[in-house]
């Protein structure tokens, strides 16, 4: 019996030759021009490729199908999980589609699954930036943190914090699970992706206040930013 896998996407439009941006994805020293620190790849069926994300994330799989210039499947070498890599030329350029396909995506929690297309989308947006502007965005990746698992709250505006670091800034903030975060200096966070996108721009903030509900009470705290505990 074949098992039905669960599957989540991200996809962008980058305004570059059809070639290019294969290339961009299937080369190892294009790779490393936006998005792998280091890549091995043996572009064939049965094929292995490996990438080191940096970050401390690696991934290794099996090419299993190729279509030339349209898509390309990658296997995980335990055979769980797959990565789809589609190009499709639309009018303003080259749709570019990442689709992860496992059994265990539907019962991931969904800050695991926010997080994931959370990556995804930063590296796809510097495959755009360093394809039309040349410009390598990497380096404003994943900065700062304050120690918290969170997720977007579905039922209104913010992200919901999950679980709290022990002796992390937010705990040393009393940011408790369970609280909802609205603002960061003011700025309204709208979930999961827009809470991570703000809180990396304030690297040259030694704080920020947050502003949080907590049982239906409007709080604000002021939390220490702290650097991402791991290095690119």
């Amino acid at each position: 019996m074949k098992m039905i896998k669960d599957s989540i996407k991200r996809e962008i439009v980058v305004k570059a030759p059809l070639k290019k941006i294969w290339d961009a994805l299937t080369k190892p020293e294009h790779l490393n021009r936006w998005y792998t620190k280091n890549a091995e790849i043996e572009f064939r069926i049965g094929g292995r490729g490996y990438m080191n994300h940096g970050w401390g994330a690696t991934s290794e799989g099996v090419f299993t199908e190729i279509d030339s210039m349209k898509r390309f499947v990658l296997q995980s070498l335990d055979g769980d999980f797959t990565t789809i890599t589609s190009l499709e030329e639309v009018n303003n350029g080259i749709q570019v589609s990442i689709e992860y396909q496992a059994s265990f995506i539907g019962k991931m929690n969904s800050s695991t699954k926010e997080n994931m297309l959370f990556g995804t989308s930063q590296f796809l947006e510097n495959l755009k930036s360093v394809y039309e502007t040349d410009t390598d965005n990497r380096a404003q990746f994943w900065k700062v943190w304050i120690g918290i698992v969170h997720t977007t709250n579905e039922s209104d505006s913010g992200t919901r914090v999950l679980q709290v670091k022990e002796d992390s800034a937010a705990a040393s903030a009393g940011i408790k699970p369970e609280d909802i975060i609205v603002e960061i200096d003011g700025e309204e966070i709208g979930g999961y992706e827009s809470f991570e996108r703000t809180l990396n721009e304030k690297t040259d903030n030694p704080t920020v206040t947050l502003t949080i509900v907590r049982k239906s009470e409007k709080l604000q705290l002021n939390c220490l930013v702290d650097t991402y505990p791991v290095p690119y």
